[in-house]
């Protein structure tokens, strides 16, 4: 179990720092676009890459925050129940969500062959789409390994584990 965590760690933060590139690039990106608009000569495709882009940052940072807890966490009735009971909600919407996340991976995948067998492009640079898709398809299957790994931690007393 320590093996799998370690090598979810690993990926999960992987994808964190192309989020955080891809993050960058898209600062840079509407700089250059907003300074070049002074001059009245914008960037040709801007939009288009910021939409890519967002898309990447926002699928890519995803299975790192699952990691880290660092999403919203809003159950005022949850936490008013006792320690097993909350353990089985936890396993319950951990596996509902591990299986919402293979059900859009897969479904990602299924688009991006659609888009490959279309030859579907972006208007300004002619950039393919089943490349996002498939790098979507495949962040949804981490965050999906990311929540079991999580899920490994629970047990039914709400404990975590020792020797995690």
């Amino acid at each position: 179990m320590k093996r799998l965590k370690a090598i979810v760690y690993k990926l999960d933060l992987s994808f964190a720092v192309i989020a955080g590139s891809v993050l960058a690039c898209m600062m840079l990106i509407t700089l250059f676009d907003v300074t070049m608009r002074q001059f009245k000569k914008p960037l040709i495709g801007g939009m288009e890459l910021i939409s890519f882009s967002g898309a990447v940052v926002i699928g890519f940072a995803l299975p790192y925050s699952t990691l880290k807890k660092s999403h919203i966490y809003v159950d005022l009735l949850v936490d008013k129940l006792s320690k097993r009971p909350q353990a089985i909600l936890k396993m319950l919407t951990r596996i509902i969500t591990i299986l919402l996340f293979l059900f859009i991976g897969y479904n990602f995948i299924l688009y991006g062959l659609d888009l490959i067998k279309t030859g579907e492009v972006s208007a300004g640079f002619r950039l393919p789409y089943y490349p996002i898709t498939f790098g979507l398809a495949v962040a949804c299957f981490l965050e999906a390994l990311t929540l079991f790994s999580d899920l490994l931690d629970l047990d039914l007393f709400g404990r975590k584990r020792r020797g995690k």
